[in-house]
């Protein structure tokens, strides 16, 4: 459990849990997920029926008063969508040029490509369990192919990144934003200190913006990167942003990542995957976080079927980049 959460033994069966890294509902997800994990190490098998959850209603005198938890039901609706202009500001959409459209593209000269084109969009992110948009994310993209990226240039593609943030950030301020912002940024660059401060410089006229809506999401993470140090980068940034998210590629990344760093959330890309690699990966992420994230989803993939798979939000690829992005079939099939 990430602080500022907290949690005390009551007794042989009892833990009393506060979540203040969440909403409620996550929370309660959070909860379940553990007591799920508990259940199944201990006794071999884990069924709702299993699970008992309360929640905290008020205390009286030393005594708290708790009231049972429905684990099945689902969240209560938002009165408002995270995207509409009755929560305080404009709507994104309605922004000058809107959010969407901020697309930028350019050049970049690479260690081993030399100059090549990249392009920066502005997504949404769905929240699968309500249908609305809660969050936006910004969105790199290199030529196929181009994978074998040093640190140099992995450090250039996240100024790109900053570079792409900072005027949604002006304007987030300005406007009166809502929503979260999803900001990916490569473990190389996060982890070492001279990189990192150069970042984090350039968003200093924005930091209490950012701690209200700036989710980083660490990227080019793996099985052989040290937990330690890990552990250790998540806690440099962490006080700058709202939350700090993980990208993984692999079931054994989502172990190595987490073990000793609990993320806010888990994302996989679609692209490159098969049916069953996915569906591994996310099973893997569910017990590491109450939220998966897929992203690049061809925009004839159903939100259902990712539902199905337990993801929890997913970005579409964005139009530019629609071209003949199919998920692997698996060999067996």
């Amino acid at each position: 459990m990430p602080p500022p959460d907290v949690f005390v033994r009551m007794n042989d069966t009892s833990v009393l849990v506060a979540v203040a890294s969440a909403d409620s509902y996550e929370g309660q997800v959070r909860c379940v997920d553990v007591l799920r994990s508990l259940l199944g190490f201990f006794l071999g098998r884990s069924v709702d029926a299993d699970v008992s959850l309360s929640r905290v209603s008020g205390i009286e005198g030393e005594a708290l008063a708790a009231d049972p938890v429905d684990i099945c039901a689902p969240p209560a609706r938002p009165r408002h969508s995270a995207s509409t202009s009755d929560q305080g500001g404009r709507a994104p959409e309605d922004w000058t040029p809107p959010l969407t459209e901020r697309r930028s593209s350019g050049t970049i000269a690479l260690s081993h490509y030399g100059d090549v084109s990249y392009t920066l969009d502005v997504v949404p992110v769905w929240r699968l369990d309500q249908h609305t948009i809660s969050a936006y994310a910004i969105r790199p993209s290199l030529p196929a192919g181009v994978e074998c990226l040093s640190d140099l240039d992995l450090e250039a593609l996240a100024h790109l990144t900053i570079g792409q943030l900072l005027p949604i950030l002006e304007d987030y301020r300005r406007e009166g934003g809502s929503f979260a912002l999803l900001a990916p940024l490569p473990f190389s660059v996060l982890s070492a200190r001279r990189p990192r401060m150069a970042l984090l410089d350039r968003c200093t006229r924005f930091r209490s913006v950012m701690r209200t809506a700036v989710i980083i999401e660490i990227t080019h993470l793996h099985a052989g990167a040290p937990a330690g140090l890990i552990k250790e980068t998540v806690a440099m940034i962490r006080p700058f942003v709202r939350v700090v998210t993980a990208t993984i590629r692999s079931a054994t990344d989502v172990t190595a990542v987490s073990r000793e760093s609990a993320f806010h959330g888990l994302a996989v890309e679609w692209r490159g995957a098969s049916a069953g690699d996915l569906q591994s990966v996310l099973r893997a992420a569910r017990r590491r976080s109450p939220n998966l994230m897929v992203h690049g989803v061809p925009t004839h993939v159903p939100g259902e079927h990712l539902k199905s798979l337990q993801a929890t939000h997913l970005s579409w690829l964005p139009p530019a980049q629609i071209e003949r992005v199919t998920l692997r079939p698996d060999p067996q099939s």
